[in-house]
C-alpha cells in the first residue's frame, strides 16, 4: 500500500456519523477478546494472567480512543486525528482476530495472511524514534 493510498483512506474514512470511530474499534476489541478466549479455552491454555493482560491492553486502547475523541472535539481538531487513531486500532484488532481464527483452524486464504503479515511488519518496523528509545530502555533493564 502506497503512502498516498493510506492518506486517501484516512481522508475518506467518515467515522463521524454515529461515532463509528469509537463503535467499530470497540466491537472489534470484543470480537478479538472472544476469539482469543475461545482459542485459549479450546487448546487448554486458558490462564487468568494472560486474560487480565489482554483486558489491560483493551482498556488502554479504549483510553486512547476516548482521549482521541476528546482532543478532536475539545481542541476542535480535524476529524483526521481521530480517524487515524481509530484506523490504527481497527487494523491491530483485525490482525489479531485473523491470528486467533488461524490458531482455531479456520481456513484463512494465504493472500490474506501474507497481506496482514506484511502490513503488520511494516507498521512495527518503520523508523520510529519511540521504538529506538524503547529498545535502549529494554537493554538497560536487561543489563540490570
Amino acid at each position: 500500500m502506497e503512502t498516498n493510498d493510506i492518506v486517501t483512506l484516512i481522508h475518506n474514512a467518515n467515522f463521524r456519523d454515529g461515532n463509528w470511530a469509537i463503535i467499530m474499534p470497540s466491537v472489534l476489541m470484543v470480537v478479538d477478546f472472544l476469539t482469543g478466549l475461545f482459542n485459549a479455552w479450546a487448546t487448554g491454555h486458558l490462564k487468568s494472567f494472560k486474560m487480565r493482560e489482554g483486558l489491560n491492553h483493551k482498556v488502554g486502547e479504549l483510553a486512547i480512543l476516548f482521549m482521541g475523541e476528546l482532543f478532536t472535539y475539545g481542541l476542535q481538531l480535524p476529524s483526521i486525528f481521530i480517524n487515524c487513531v481509530s484506523l490504527y486500532i481497527i487494523f491491530m484488532e483485525v490482525v489479531s482476530i485473523f491470528e486467533n481464527l488461524d490458531k482455531m483452524g479456520v481456513p484463512i486464504p494465504k493472500f490474506v495472511k501474507k497481506a496482514l503479515r506484511n502490513a503488520s511488519y511494516k507498521l512495527e518496523n518503520e523508523d520510529n524514534p519511540l521504538k529506538d528509545s524503547d529498545k535502549s530502555t529494554e537493554r538497560k533493564e536487561d543489563a540490570e
